[in-house]
Protein backbone atom coordinates (compact mmCIF):
# COMPACT_ATOMS: atom_id res chain seq x y z
CA UNK A 1 0.00 0.00 0.00
CA UNK A 2 1.73 3.41 -0.93
CA UNK A 3 0.96 6.85 0.34
CA UNK A 4 -2.48 7.12 -1.37
CA UNK A 5 -3.76 3.55 0.17
CA UNK A 6 -2.63 4.59 3.38
CA UNK A 7 -4.85 8.05 3.33
CA UNK A 8 -7.37 6.04 1.70
CA UNK A 9 -7.30 3.51 4.57
CA UNK A 10 -7.95 6.35 6.58
CA UNK A 11 -10.94 8.07 4.77
CA UNK A 12 -12.91 4.52 5.28
CA UNK A 13 -12.17 4.76 8.72
CA UNK A 14 -13.42 8.45 9.33
CA UNK A 15 -16.66 7.02 6.92
CA UNK A 16 -17.19 3.65 9.36
CA UNK A 17 -17.08 6.74 12.73
CA UNK A 18 -20.01 8.38 10.77
CA UNK A 19 -17.74 11.28 9.14
CA UNK A 20 -19.42 12.86 6.03
CA UNK A 21 -17.59 16.01 5.47
CA UNK A 22 -14.08 16.26 5.98
CA UNK A 23 -12.13 20.01 6.31
CA UNK A 24 -9.26 20.84 3.53
CA UNK A 25 -7.70 23.18 1.36
CA UNK A 26 -7.57 23.52 -2.11
CA UNK A 27 -4.21 21.75 -2.85
CA UNK A 28 -5.35 18.65 -0.65
CA UNK A 29 -8.35 18.49 -2.07
CA UNK A 30 -6.76 18.63 -6.01
CA UNK A 31 -4.98 15.63 -4.77
CA UNK A 32 -7.48 13.73 -3.36
CA UNK A 33 -9.57 14.46 -6.44
CA UNK A 34 -7.03 12.56 -8.22
CA UNK A 35 -6.47 9.81 -6.06
CA UNK A 36 -9.96 8.77 -5.68
CA UNK A 37 -10.67 9.37 -9.59
CA UNK A 38 -7.47 6.85 -10.38
CA UNK A 39 -8.83 4.31 -7.94
CA UNK A 40 -12.09 4.38 -9.52
CA UNK A 41 -10.28 3.99 -12.82
CA UNK A 42 -8.52 1.19 -11.48
CA UNK A 43 -4.58 2.72 -11.76
CA UNK A 44 -2.02 4.31 -9.91
CA UNK A 45 -2.15 8.09 -10.44
CA UNK A 46 1.22 10.47 -11.27
CA UNK A 47 3.24 10.45 -7.75
CA UNK A 48 2.81 13.86 -6.35
CA UNK A 49 4.34 15.88 -3.86
CA UNK A 50 3.20 15.91 -0.25
CA UNK A 51 3.52 19.22 1.46
CA UNK A 52 3.71 19.92 5.42
CA UNK A 53 0.01 20.35 6.75
CA UNK A 54 -0.74 23.76 7.85
CA UNK A 55 -3.00 23.89 11.07
CA UNK A 56 -5.95 25.46 10.94
CA UNK A 57 -5.84 28.25 13.70
CA UNK A 58 -9.19 29.60 14.71
CA UNK A 59 -10.04 32.89 14.26
CA UNK A 60 -8.37 35.22 16.75
CA UNK A 61 -10.76 38.70 17.90
CA UNK A 62 -9.49 41.39 15.30
CA UNK A 63 -8.71 39.24 12.79
CA UNK A 64 -10.48 40.12 9.71
CA UNK A 65 -13.88 38.22 8.95
CA UNK A 66 -12.12 37.42 5.40
CA UNK A 67 -9.32 35.51 6.33
CA UNK A 68 -9.45 32.39 4.25
CA UNK A 69 -10.42 29.29 6.02
CA UNK A 70 -10.55 25.77 4.44
CA UNK A 71 -13.48 24.65 2.64
CA UNK A 72 -15.52 21.68 3.64
CA UNK A 73 -15.81 20.24 0.11
CA UNK A 74 -14.44 16.72 0.43
CA UNK A 75 -17.68 14.52 0.87
CA UNK A 76 -17.44 11.35 2.75
CA UNK A 77 -20.72 10.29 2.71
CA UNK A 78 -20.38 8.76 -0.87
CA UNK A 79 -18.41 5.52 -1.13
CA UNK A 80 -14.83 5.78 -1.17
CA UNK A 81 -13.17 3.95 -3.39
CA UNK A 82 -10.27 0.97 -2.52
CA UNK A 83 -6.99 0.77 -3.65
CA UNK A 84 -6.81 -1.75 -6.97
CA UNK A 85 -6.42 -5.42 -6.96
CA UNK A 86 -2.75 -6.31 -7.12
CA UNK A 87 -2.77 -8.67 -10.15
CA UNK A 88 -1.60 -12.05 -9.80
CA UNK A 89 1.70 -10.92 -12.75
CA UNK A 90 2.23 -8.86 -10.65
CA UNK A 91 3.49 -10.37 -7.31
CA UNK A 92 7.31 -11.13 -7.41
CA UNK A 93 8.81 -14.34 -6.92
CA UNK A 94 12.04 -14.61 -4.34
CA UNK A 95 14.64 -16.83 -5.34
CA UNK A 96 17.59 -15.88 -2.84
CA UNK A 97 19.47 -18.77 -4.74
CA UNK A 98 22.22 -21.18 -3.03
CA UNK A 99 23.19 -24.82 -3.90
CA UNK A 100 21.75 -25.92 -0.53
CA UNK A 101 19.64 -25.07 2.40
CA UNK A 102 22.23 -23.63 4.29
CA UNK A 103 23.57 -21.27 1.47
CA UNK A 104 20.03 -20.40 0.95
CA UNK A 105 19.17 -19.09 4.35
CA UNK A 106 22.08 -17.20 4.38
CA UNK A 107 20.80 -15.68 0.89
CA UNK A 108 17.95 -14.97 2.22
CA UNK A 109 18.86 -13.10 5.41
CA UNK A 110 21.43 -10.81 3.26
CA UNK A 111 18.58 -10.26 0.44
CA UNK A 112 15.86 -9.82 2.38
CA UNK A 113 16.55 -6.37 4.46
CA UNK A 114 16.98 -4.85 0.64
CA UNK A 115 14.63 -6.93 -1.34
CA UNK A 116 13.01 -4.40 -3.94
CA UNK A 117 9.55 -5.51 -3.66
CA UNK A 118 8.77 -4.72 -0.28
CA UNK A 119 11.27 -1.63 0.40
CA UNK A 120 9.78 0.13 -2.67
CA UNK A 121 5.97 -0.58 -0.62
CA UNK A 122 7.03 2.69 0.77
CA UNK A 123 4.88 1.61 4.12
CA UNK A 124 7.39 -0.47 5.93
CA UNK A 125 9.47 0.14 8.56
CA UNK A 126 13.81 0.13 7.63
CA UNK A 127 14.18 -2.72 10.19
CA UNK A 128 13.78 -6.19 8.78
CA UNK A 129 12.97 -8.91 12.08
CA UNK A 130 14.02 -12.26 10.43
CA UNK A 131 12.67 -15.52 11.67
CA UNK A 132 13.76 -17.70 14.60
CA UNK A 133 14.13 -20.84 15.76
CA UNK A 134 14.80 -24.33 13.99
CA UNK A 135 15.19 -24.20 10.38
CA UNK A 136 14.21 -28.14 9.70
CA UNK A 137 11.58 -27.69 12.88
CA UNK A 138 8.24 -29.92 12.65
CA UNK A 139 6.17 -27.25 13.81
CA UNK A 140 5.93 -23.41 12.07
CA UNK A 141 3.86 -20.72 13.86
CA UNK A 142 3.26 -18.27 11.87
CA UNK A 143 2.23 -14.49 12.40
CA UNK A 144 1.22 -11.72 10.42
CA UNK A 145 4.03 -9.14 11.17
CA UNK A 146 5.95 -7.28 13.77
CA UNK A 147 4.91 -5.35 16.47
CA UNK A 148 6.89 -2.59 18.74
CA UNK A 149 9.03 -4.91 20.51
CA UNK A 150 9.56 -7.27 18.11
CA UNK A 151 11.28 -4.70 15.59
CA UNK A 152 13.22 -3.44 18.88
CA UNK A 153 14.39 -6.84 19.62
CA UNK A 154 14.59 -7.56 16.23
CA UNK A 155 13.26 -11.32 16.72
CA UNK A 156 9.20 -12.07 16.53
CA UNK A 157 6.76 -12.77 19.24
CA UNK A 158 8.46 -10.31 21.72
CA UNK A 159 6.51 -8.46 24.98
CA UNK A 160 3.67 -10.20 26.51
CA UNK A 161 2.10 -11.56 23.81
CA UNK A 162 5.66 -13.26 23.35
CA UNK A 163 5.42 -14.02 26.77
CA UNK A 164 1.79 -16.09 26.10
CA UNK A 165 3.44 -17.82 22.75
CA UNK A 166 6.37 -19.04 25.22
CA UNK A 167 3.73 -20.64 27.89
CA UNK A 168 1.99 -22.42 25.15
CA UNK A 169 4.96 -23.90 23.93
CA UNK A 170 6.33 -25.11 27.60
CA UNK A 171 3.25 -26.40 27.83
CA UNK A 172 3.43 -28.84 24.56
CA UNK A 173 6.91 -29.69 26.03
CA UNK A 174 8.86 -27.13 23.39
CA UNK A 175 10.95 -24.40 23.34
CA UNK A 176 11.58 -21.69 21.02
CA UNK A 177 14.40 -23.49 19.93
CA UNK A 178 12.58 -26.48 18.45
CA UNK A 179 10.35 -24.73 16.60
CA UNK A 180 10.12 -22.38 14.08
CA UNK A 181 8.84 -19.00 14.98
CA UNK A 182 8.22 -16.01 11.39
CA UNK A 183 5.46 -13.96 10.52
CA UNK A 184 3.86 -12.99 6.96
CA UNK A 185 5.79 -9.75 6.39
CA UNK A 186 8.78 -9.20 8.07
CA UNK A 187 8.94 -5.49 8.60
CA UNK A 188 6.77 -3.68 10.80
CA UNK A 189 4.04 -1.85 9.21
CA UNK A 190 4.31 1.95 9.03
CA UNK A 191 2.35 4.74 10.15
CA UNK A 192 2.63 8.29 10.66
CA UNK A 193 3.94 10.06 13.75
CA UNK A 194 4.44 6.29 14.73
CA UNK A 195 5.37 5.48 18.66
CA UNK A 196 4.62 1.95 19.72
CA UNK A 197 1.40 1.81 17.80
CA UNK A 198 0.92 -0.37 14.76
CA UNK A 199 -1.15 -1.52 12.29
CA UNK A 200 -2.42 -4.54 10.75
CA UNK A 201 -0.50 -5.57 7.22
CA UNK A 202 -2.65 -4.38 3.99
CA UNK A 203 -3.40 -7.14 1.94
CA UNK A 204 -0.52 -6.01 -0.96
CA UNK A 205 2.07 -6.14 1.64
CA UNK A 206 0.56 -9.64 2.91
CA UNK A 207 0.94 -10.63 -1.13
CA UNK A 208 3.88 -9.48 -1.26
CA UNK A 209 5.55 -11.32 1.49
CA UNK A 210 4.36 -14.37 0.61
CA UNK A 211 6.75 -15.31 -1.70
CA UNK A 212 9.08 -15.04 1.11
CA UNK A 213 7.17 -17.14 3.46
CA UNK A 214 6.83 -19.78 0.12
CA UNK A 215 10.49 -19.72 0.29
CA UNK A 216 10.87 -20.43 3.81
CA UNK A 217 8.35 -22.83 4.28
CA UNK A 218 10.02 -24.78 0.94
CA UNK A 219 13.00 -25.00 3.50
CA UNK A 220 11.95 -25.99 6.66
CA UNK A 221 9.38 -28.55 5.09
CA UNK A 222 7.10 -28.45 8.71
CA UNK A 223 5.35 -30.96 9.43
CA UNK A 224 2.70 -28.94 10.32
CA UNK A 225 1.71 -24.90 10.12
CA UNK A 226 0.09 -22.90 12.97
CA UNK A 227 -1.20 -19.67 11.54
CA UNK A 228 -1.67 -17.17 14.67
CA UNK A 229 -4.50 -14.50 14.20
CA UNK A 230 -6.95 -13.97 10.75
CA UNK A 231 -4.79 -12.23 9.22
CA UNK A 232 -2.02 -14.16 8.44
CA UNK A 233 -4.45 -16.96 7.82
CA UNK A 234 -5.43 -14.84 5.17
CA UNK A 235 -2.35 -13.60 3.92
CA UNK A 236 -1.11 -17.66 4.05
CA UNK A 237 -3.90 -19.56 2.78
CA UNK A 238 -5.43 -16.97 0.51
CA UNK A 239 -9.53 -17.77 0.90
CA UNK A 240 -10.79 -14.13 1.03
CA UNK A 241 -12.42 -12.28 4.43
CA UNK A 242 -13.34 -15.32 6.01
CA UNK A 243 -13.77 -14.81 10.10
CA UNK A 244 -11.16 -16.56 12.22
CA UNK A 245 -13.91 -18.79 13.51
CA UNK A 246 -14.58 -20.42 9.28
CA UNK A 247 -10.47 -21.17 9.54
CA UNK A 248 -11.05 -22.68 13.19
CA UNK A 249 -13.36 -25.23 11.68
CA UNK A 250 -10.90 -27.32 9.64
CA UNK A 251 -7.50 -28.25 8.65
CA UNK A 252 -5.94 -26.48 5.62
CA UNK A 253 -3.38 -27.40 3.08
CA UNK A 254 -0.45 -25.27 1.89
CA UNK A 255 1.28 -27.00 -0.46
CA UNK A 256 0.64 -30.34 0.85
CA UNK A 257 1.66 -29.02 4.46
CA UNK A 258 -1.30 -29.08 7.13
CA UNK A 259 -2.50 -26.02 8.49
CA UNK A 260 -3.96 -25.04 11.98
CA UNK A 261 -5.46 -21.65 12.44
CA UNK A 262 -6.15 -20.41 15.72
CA UNK A 263 -5.56 -17.11 18.03
CA UNK A 264 -3.09 -14.86 18.21
CA UNK A 265 -1.48 -15.20 21.59
CA UNK A 266 -2.21 -11.71 22.19
CA UNK A 267 -5.57 -13.14 22.45
CA UNK A 268 -4.89 -14.92 26.01
CA UNK A 269 -4.31 -11.29 26.92
CA UNK A 270 -7.51 -10.83 26.42
CA UNK A 271 -9.71 -13.00 27.93
CA UNK A 272 -10.37 -15.13 31.11
CA UNK A 273 -13.11 -17.54 29.74
CA UNK A 274 -11.79 -21.17 30.22
CA UNK A 275 -13.42 -22.74 27.48
CA UNK A 276 -12.07 -20.18 25.44
CA UNK A 277 -8.67 -20.98 26.36
CA UNK A 278 -9.44 -24.85 26.83
CA UNK A 279 -10.37 -24.64 22.74
CA UNK A 280 -7.16 -23.05 21.52
CA UNK A 281 -5.08 -25.22 23.93
CA UNK A 282 -7.23 -28.67 22.10
CA UNK A 283 -5.84 -26.84 18.64
CA UNK A 284 -2.47 -27.18 19.99
CA UNK A 285 -3.27 -30.59 20.87
CA UNK A 286 -4.42 -31.35 17.56
CA UNK A 287 -1.40 -29.36 16.18
CA UNK A 288 0.92 -31.91 18.48
CA UNK A 289 -0.83 -35.24 16.86
CA UNK A 290 0.09 -33.76 13.56
CA UNK A 291 3.32 -32.96 14.24
CA UNK A 292 3.90 -36.69 16.14
CA UNK A 293 4.81 -35.35 19.16
CA UNK A 294 4.05 -37.90 22.54
CA UNK A 295 0.90 -36.14 24.44
CA UNK A 296 0.54 -37.30 28.21
CA UNK A 297 -2.95 -37.22 30.42
CA UNK A 298 -1.59 -34.46 32.35
CA UNK A 299 -1.68 -32.20 29.23
CA UNK A 300 -5.09 -33.68 27.79
CA UNK A 301 -5.92 -32.74 30.69
CA UNK A 302 -5.47 -28.69 30.78
CA UNK A 303 -8.66 -26.53 31.25
CA UNK A 304 -10.53 -29.28 32.09
CA UNK A 305 -13.17 -29.07 34.82
CA UNK A 306 -11.58 -30.48 38.43
CA UNK A 307 -13.86 -33.42 39.86
CA UNK A 308 -14.15 -32.33 43.39
CA UNK A 309 -13.74 -35.27 45.66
Amino acid sequence: MNLRGLVLDYLHTLQARGVQRLAVDDEARGVLREWMLAAKRGYQSAPVQVMRQQPVAEQVAGEPENTPTPKLDVDLSEPVPAEPQVQEEDIPFFRPGGSNAEEAWANMRRLLPTWGPLRQLGTLREKVVLPQGNPGADIVFLGDAPGFYDEKAGLPFQGEAGGKLDGMLKAMGLTREQVYLTHMVKFRPAQPRQTMNTRPPSDKELLFSRPVVDFELRLVQPRVIVALGVIAARGLLQQGNLPLAAYQERTWDFNGIPVIVTHHPSYLLRTSDLGERRRLWEEMLHVMQLAGLPISEKQRGYFLPKIQM
